[in-house]
């Protein structure tokens, strides 16, 4: 039986579809979005039979990529000149949603400007809205004012 590696572990093929972990089987090939998300994002391999059926039938994939490197470039860099060159050169790509993300960053380009600047955050308190809201969305309808009070108090 034909083994392939994935993440640095192999998985055999009979386990693949399941776990939607891609496969290269005798009958189909095949990769999933979860595995062309990872490779984008984090920058984790791909076979390199996949890697090339992916660049060749879906070229917008290179631009894609090229993007996410580079906006994660000016957060590591700081670099502001980076980010103006960012938003000149995808306010002019012939992807929509380069152009929306773009037009987005300029429209709060204050903020855009300190975030890349500073390495202060508000991420943490974001954090703690979402899980309150979250908190709050679940136990509507469901419980006593002091019910939800103490849900608060233990989940923060």
């Amino acid at each position: 039986e034909r083994k392939f590696a994935l993440y640095g572990h192999y998985k055999h093929l009979t386990t693949e579809l399941p776990h939607r972990q891609g496969s290269k089987g005798s009958q189909a090939d095949y990769v999933t979005r979860e595995m062309i998300f990872h490779f984008l994002w984090f920058d984790e391999p791909l076979e390199e039979a996949h890697h090339a059926y992916l660049f060749q039938h879906y070229p917008i994939l290179y631009e894609i990529k090229s993007c996410i490197q580079s906006f994660r470039q000016i957060y590591e860099c700081g670099n502001m000149p980076f980010l103006y060159l960012f938003i000149e050169n995808h306010l002019t790509s012939g992807i929509v949603s380069f152009k929306s993300f773009a037009k987005g960053l300029l429209k709060d380009i204050e903020a855009v400007e300190n975030s890349v600047a500073s390495p202060l955050s508000n991420g943490f308190v974001e954090g703690v809205n979402n899980k309150l809201k979250m908190i709050k969305r679940i136990m509507y309808g469901r419980g006593s004012l002091e019910l939800l009070r103490a849900k608060l108090m233990f989940k923060i």
